[in-house]
């Protein structure tokens, strides 16, 4: 996987902004993934102002899971809230089957691989970044809240 130009949200007044990802079109897979395996939409956030993704609380029975999904890029994944309120990625449960979708869930093996070798087309602006917040696995890039 190459992380694409634009993933971070990050650019310059002499580029154009990355196109943003459809927030209904989130609403609804994420409520077709819960309708499919059982489940209900109990959370959904769009407010990006200071993050570059999308959430949504899936529940099932006393099980839960948020979704994820960058802003830019249809890339997606699961994760938990920390004792603090901070996503933490995680595995796909095991309650959660994923019907097909435009929409690529990426694993956590490739959310926790190392960045370095991946970020080639990356603009400058966005490489400033990562070297300011100073993330250690991709997912920390593809789903960050950077201000």
């Amino acid at each position: 996987m190459i992380l694409p130009r634009g993933i971070t949200g990050f650019g310059s007044i002499n580029t154009n902004p990355p196109l943003f990802l459809d927030e209904k079109t989130f609403r609804r897979m994420c409520h077709a993934l819960a309708w499919e395996n059982g489940g209900a939409v109990t959370e959904v956030d769009t407010d990006t102002a200071v993050r570059n993704f999308y959430t949504a609380k899936l529940s099932r029975y006393d099980q839960s899971v948020f979704v994820l999904q960058n802003i830019h890029y249809p890339y997606a994944a699961f994760a938990q809230r920390d004792t603090s309120g901070r996503f933490v990625l995680t595995q796909q449960p095991e309650w959660l089957q994923l019907p097909e979708s435009p929409v690529r869930f990426l694993s956590f093996d490739e959310l926790n691989q190392d960045w370095r070798s991946l970020c080639g087309e990356l603009s400058s602006e966005e490489l400033e970044q990562i070297r300011y917040w100073n993330p250690q696995m991709v997912g920390e890039i593809i789903f960050n809240s950077w201000d």
